[in-house]
């Protein structure tokens, strides 16, 4: 990896250029910082979402299902991070071509993690009123806004004040979750009722996995913002699995099984209700606050790859203020509806994905065996004077067809919509740009030179 670190780092926290050596950290460090973004009250929230669909088994099962998804797609783009040490908006320029990546920033992570900042903000204001009802400071359109702004801070500062806050929160916010879990249960009369318990009406199976993976789409294609810190080029890829496909499926099992039992996702209610109602407001402050920092840094780092201009630290003070009077105004409009939350995480999985299975083909199989270049770290390089095609015609074809099957599968019920836009993008790229090639024809359009700054 020759090229580490080259150029001038004029946007702070390297976000056009690869990680030097000097600033990797252990596998353990990438990990806990996963961990970090994970413990948010969202997730249980997410869980919530699946109740609605399904009996306790039946999600469980669902859970695991799109979180297996999940740490494969999110591991193969992680280890691209860690193989280039470059963030996701820089090895799209490859697949997307150099203005078609700033196409795919913009799917990715440039405006929807704007709105998932707000998601998150508006879910603290929720939770910090479900505590403390009573005052003007901590109705959710209040907290939501001082809860965002709160966030702000360890965004601002970058990678190592994110990561000093997941180390002291993560283990802390893991045990209060388990207290509300068994409290919950405990409350409710026992395991007896979690497993007899259902909603309704039971949702299909597909419909499921595209809700699961669609909650975490979006983290999962940016996983190479945190892996391309890791020592090791799987550092990032092994973290990553381990922390959805264990902690991610409890998270989700844990909130649909108090939402089945009490009709609310209440872990921080059962919480309160056994006497630390402290616990339960660190649990809302802490949980959000490493998750939505690590949203609110890798939209930065997108809009700063899309426009060139500002650095690090006023994106995040400008994306901040915009989500965070988001969450205010959505907090006034639908208080503590869910459904909103439930729409999101949906469409995420709809068009996203297919962003992540374009790179994944590109790099993993189009490079090394049509084009030969088998050195893994040579597949993608970066540097003043490196070249890009301006458009990856084949890569733009195949995401946004991708994302339209996907949206079309979802529409009509047919199968898992989130599966066949992946696999279907998969392919699509593949199907056009290996004929292409072979050809001698072009299938890039226009040429762009990366210059010192690495933009």
């Amino acid at each position: 990896m020759g090229n580490e670190g080259k150029g001038k780092d004029v946007y702070g926290d390297y976000a056009t250029l690869t990680i030097p050596e000097h600033e990797t950290k252990s596998t353990l460090n990438i990990f806990m910082i996963y961990m970090g973004v994970l413990a948010v009250v969202a997730a249980i929230f997410a869980g919530s979402g699946l109740a609605k669909m399904y009996d306790a088994k039946t999600m469980l099962e669902v859970a695991f299902l799109g979180n297996i998804v999940l740490a494969v797609f999110g591991g193969l783009i992680a280890y691209i991070g860690g193989t280039t040490r470059a963030n996701t908006y820089m090895i799209l320029r490859y697949p997307l071509g150099r203005l078609g990546s700033l196409i795919g920033n913009l799917i990715v992570s440039a405006i929807p993690l704007i709105v998932w900042f707000a998601v998150e903000t508006w879910l603290f204001g929720l939770t910090v009123n479900v505590i403390y009802p009573d005052n003007p400071l901590t109705s959710i359109a209040a907290a939501s806004i001082w809860g965002g702004l709160l966030m702000m801070i360890t965004a601002y500062y970058g990678f190592r004040a994110m990561a000093i806050l997941s180390y002291i929160t993560v283990p802390f916010w893991y045990t209060l979750v388990i207290i509300g879990f068994f409290a919950s249960v405990d409350l409710a009369g026992g395991f007896a009722k979690v497993w007899a318990a259902r909603p309704e009406t039971i949702a299909s199976i597909g419909a499921g996995i595209t809700y699961v993976v669609g909650v975490y789409a979006s983290g999962s294609v940016i996983t190479s913002d945190v892996a391309r810190y890791g020592k090791k080029p799987w550092s990032g890829a092994v973290a990553w699995g381990i922390h959805v496909t264990i902690f991610m499926t409890a998270l989700l099992f844990a909130g649909g099984v108090m939402t089945l039992l009490t009709n609310s996702p209440n872990v921080i209610v059962a919480i309160a209700q056994i006497g630390l109602g402290v616990g339960a407001l660190l649990l809302a402050i802490l949980g959000q606050w490493t998750t939505n920092d690590n949203n609110l840094w890798s939209a930065a780092l997108a809009w700063i790859n899309t426009t060139g201009k500002l650095n690090k630290r006023l994106w995040v003070l400008i994306l901040g203020s915009i989500g965070t009077l988001i969450a205010g105004v959505w907090a006034g409009l639908w208080g503590m509806s869910l459904q909103p939350f439930i729409n999101f995480a949906s469409m995420l999985g709809y068009f996203i994905p297919p962003v992540g299975a374009v790179l994944i083909a590109d790099f993993y199989i189009f490079r090394p065996y049509v084009m030969g270049i088998k050195d893994r770290r040579a597949r993608y390089t970066f540097g003043p004077g490196t070249k890009y095609y301006s458009i990856n015609v084949p890569g733009l074809i195949a995401t946004f067809a991708g994302g339209a099957i996907a949206w079309v599968s979802g529409m009509f019920g047919l199968g898992a919509p989130v599966v066949n836009g992946l696999i279907s993008a998969f392919i699509i790229y593949l199907a056009l740009i290996i004929p292409l090639h072979k050809a001698g024809i072009k299938w890039g359009i226009g040429e762009y030179v990366e210059k010192e700054t690495g933009f």
